[in-house]
C-alpha cells in the first residue's frame, strides 16, 4: 500500500503544475495521429507530455518524472518501468487506456470522458483526485471497479463539475470515494484524513509542549 506521506509528496511535485510541463518535458509529444504502436524511451527524471494527440498507442520505456496528458483522444500507454513522483496528471481527453506495471502514486483527473487505468494490484494504486471525470475503470487483476461523476451527480444535484473535486482511495481492499479538502499545505484529502491530520498535529504540539517545559 503506498502511504499518505508517498501521496503527500506526489502531490507537491505538480507545485510547478501544468503551466511548466511543456518546457519541462524530454518528450514533448504534440498532434500525433493514427499511429500504431511506438516504442518511446523517456530520459530518467524527465517529464513525457502527450498534447492534441488522437488515435495512437505508445509503449514508454525509462523512468519519467511525471506523466501529462492533456486534449488526447483515443490513447493506449503501457508504462514499463516506474514514474519516478508517481504523479499522473490528465485533463480534457477522451478514451485513454493506460497500464502500469509498477505504483502510482496519485492520479489527477479533470473533464475526461473514458479512462481505463490498469495496475497489478490495488495496492499499487495510491489515490485518485478526481472531477467532470465520467466512465472511469480501475482494473487490479482480474477485477475492476468502476466510477463515474454524474452517478455522484444523480446522488447530490448541486455538485459543480468545474470545481468539486472526489478522492479515491483503497481501504481494505475496497474502493472510497470521498469529498476533497484542502489541508493547510494544499494537499488534498479526505474528512476523514483531515482528522487524522489534525490529530497527528496535536500530538506532535503535545509532545513539543512536553519537551518546552522539561527545559524549563
Amino acid at each position: 500500500m503506498i502511504s499518505v506521506k508517498d501521496q503527500i509528496k506526489a502531490m507537491n511535485s505538480t507545485l510547478a503544475g501544468r503551466k511548466n510541463a511543456k518546457e519541462d518535458a524530454t518528450h514533448l509529444i504534440r498532434d500525433e495521429k493514427d499511429q500504431a504502436q511506438q516504442v518511446l524511451t523517456v530520459q530518467d527524471r524527465k517529464a513525457l507530455y502527450l498534447l492534441k494527440c488522437e488515435n495512437c498507442e505508445y509503449v514508454i520505456q525509462g523512468k519519467p518524472v511525471k506523466i501529462f496528458i492533456e486534449n488526447c483522444k483515443n490513447i493506449v500507454i503501457k508504462i514499463e518501468d516506474k514514474v519516478i513522483t508517481g504523479m499522473v496528471d490528465i485533463w480534457k481527453s477522451e478514451n485513454i487506456s493506460l497500464e502500469f506495471e509498477r505504483s502510482v502514486s496519485v492520479f489527477q483527473l479533470d473533464n475526461i470522458k473514458t479512462i481505463a487505468i490498469r495496475l497489478p494490484t490495488h495496492e499499487h494504486f495510491g489515490s485518485m483526485v478526481w472531477t467532470g471525470v465520467d466512465d472511469i475503470s480501475l482494473h487490479f487483476g482480474d477485477q475492476t471497479h468502476n466510477l463515474s461523476y454524474s452517478q455522484l451527480q444523480t446522488r447530490h444535484p448541486d455538485l459543480r463539475p468545474e470545481m468539486d473535486q472526489f478522492k479515491t482511495t483503497f481501504i481494505e481492499g475496497l474502493p472510497r470515494t470521498e469529498a476533497v479538502v484542502r489541508l493547510e499545505n494544499g494537499y488534498p484529502a479526505t474528512r476523514s484524513e483531515e482528522a487524522s491530520f489534525r490529530e497527528l498535529e496535536r500530538k506532535k504540539d503535545e509532545v513539543l509542549r512536553g519537551q518546552s517545559e522539561q527545559d524549563d
